[in-house]
């Protein structure tokens, strides 16, 4: 069993938080590795190793070789995670007592911690890291809530304790924070509570999100150095009981998770490590074999004879070194005397259409193995829409698998920020997630699935289910219909009226205006039946 790293100097043998500030943040250094390799590939700065290039090579060689290198990469993992992260997209909450008006309570909440845009970089870190976290803050009469980076946080795998990690620049102290609950003997959360730990450092012991190069630079490395915890924290003074998040059960920073802990792309690295080396090998095929060498063949001596031109020419004497710089000069109309028993030798081209398919077939592997329609990696692919459906069956699969574990995450934090904020009843409320459609209709199929349905479902089921609208929106146009009924049955009684008052004013006494159509003669008819002509 691994020796126990002890942050806290001096620590109890019976402290448990130092026992769990301890192991959490180890966890969290020895995260920080693969952290930095998700990054630098999500980026597309990773390399292939420099021992790919050949041996020997020489210095002005050497220097194409590195920019190869660098060149080498196939950026797919940005595409299959920004695939899955930007079709998350929540648009509101409802109760679960009430399935029809949604919570305006939550919606509040949601939309003054600007969580619509929150949201999209806690999904973003579930697809690229695995896991994102969200912090609830009390101040004062109201509840803050923040995203917080996987870079510097980790959470138990029981939810009963989490840490923070942060770093001040200008005083040289890094801190990390603690968060426990603790329970009763029947297992009910009695307090909930958070402490820190302190220690002076000249730098940060793990590597900031912000700092790309210390990153790339990291995993690119062949020798990267172990990150490690130093054992000389001490405690800070004073425990800070949380008693909003007591009041809810649970720890005020909560993870969102994707499940198995891993990024969208973090089980298929050597797929697109694959990728990348072939790319390297096919840029170095094409660069330093796309012309053909040549070289002679059967050349016997080195020295000029007595026979050859060049001697009778007096340009040099026999026993001479042969110049074979100038002997066998560049130029369009050079000519090359050959000694005799010497051949030319010329190279054959090499062909990459192999390599280029193999590669081909490789991305489809990776489609596959990643639930990524093969369109978006590769937009020439060729099919019917009913096949391009069937590809995405496996994305909206595993958008709606992330969804359902992000509802719990989101509710759990909008009702501890509702309890925060002074409402303790919202402990026991029950919400639920709004989702727009991971994958949107057109208009015309809309439009007809309500043609089909409008006999026979109410009008606010039809816009919620067939039209994608969220509560606000349906609220909007049954205020619109309405408006517009009202509207259409002023119009009507102003027309009536207008038309009862155009027949007051040709009205005259008992008498009414009316045309002889045979001789053209317009009289007055009594209601009585007599006429005053």
């Amino acid at each position: 069993m691994a020796e126990f790293n002890n942050l806290i100097a001096d620590a109890a043998d019976d402290d448990m938080d130092a026992y769990w500030l301890s192991v959490l943040a180890n966890k969290l250094a020895a995260r920080i590795p693969t952290l930095c390799k998700l990054r630098t590939f999500y980026d597309g700065r990773e390399q292939v190793p420099t021992n790919a290039i050949p041996s020997g090579t020489d210095q002005k060689s050497f220097a194409i070789y590195k920019r190869f290198l660098e060149l080498g990469t196939v950026n797919y993992a940005r595409i299959i995670t920004d695939n899955v992260s930007s079709r998350q997209k929540p648009v509101g909450f409802r109760q679960v007592s009430d399935h029809v008006m949604r919570s305006v309570e939550a919606d509040t909440t949601w939309r003054r911690n600007r969580m619509d845009l929150k949201s999209r970089q806690v999904f973003h870190d579930v697809a690229l890291y695995g896991s994102g976290y969200l912090y609830v803050n009390a101040i004062g009469t109201d509840a803050r809530i923040g995203v917080l980076t996987p870079w510097d946080t980790y959470v138990s795998e029981d939810d009963d304790a989490a840490i923070h990690y942060s770093y001040d620049d200008m005083n040289k102290v890094e801190r990390i924070v603690l968060f426990r609950c603790e329970r009763d003997e029947n297992g009910v959360v009695s307090k909930v509570y958070c402490r820190s730990a302190s220690r002076e450092s000249d730098a940060r012991t793990v590597v900031d999100e912000s700092d790309s190069e210390r990153i790339y630079g990291y995993y690119n490395s062949s020798e990267p150095y172990p990150i490690r915890f130093e054992q000389n924290f001490r405690w800070d003074d004073g425990v800070d009981d949380l008693p909003y998040a007591t009041e809810c059960g649970y720890l005020p920073l909560i993870r969102l998770g994707s499940g198995s802990g891993m990024g969208q792309f973090e089980p298929h690295i050597p797929a697109l490590s694959a990728l990348d080396q072939q790319k390297f090998d096919r840029f170095c095929i094409q660069t330093m074999q796309a012309f053909r060498q040549r070289g002679i063949k059967g050349m016997k001596r080195t020295v000029y004879m007595e026979s050859d031109p060049q001697v009778k020419a007096g340009m040099a004497q026999a026993g001479d070194p042969i110049d074979f710089g100038e002997l066998y000069a560049m130029g369009p109309a050079a000519l090359w005397m050959l000694p005799d028993g010497a051949d030319v030798w010329e190279s054959q081209v090499t062909d990459i259409t192999q390599w280029c398919t193999a590669s081909a077939h490789d991305v489809k592997q990776l489609a596959a193995a990643t639930g990524t329609p093969l369109d978006i990696l590769s937009p020439d692919v060729a099919g019917s829409a009913e096949g391009a459906s069937l590809k995405r069956e496996s994305l909206l699969s595993k958008v709606e698998d992330l969804n359902a574990r992000a509802n719990d995450a989101f509710v759990r934090v909008l009702r501890m920020a509702i309890v925060a904020a002074g409402n303790a009843q919202a402990a026991d409320d029950e919400f639920e997630t709004v989702w727009a459609p991971i994958a949107m209709d057109s208009d015309l199929n809309m439009a007809q699935a309500v043609n089909y349905v409008k006999d026979v479902l109410p009008v606010k089921l039809i816009m919620r289910r067939f039209l994608h609208m969220t509560e606000t929106e349906i609220s909007e146009a049954m205020q619109d219909m309405a408006d517009s009924t009202y509207q259409s049955a002023l119009t009507t009684a102003t027309a009536a009226t207008d038309a009862a008052k155009q027949a007051s004013e040709d009205s005259f006494g008992g008498f009414t205006r009316v045309d002889d159509s045979s001789d053209g003669v317009k009289a007055l008819v009594d209601v009585g039946g007599e006429s005053d002509e």
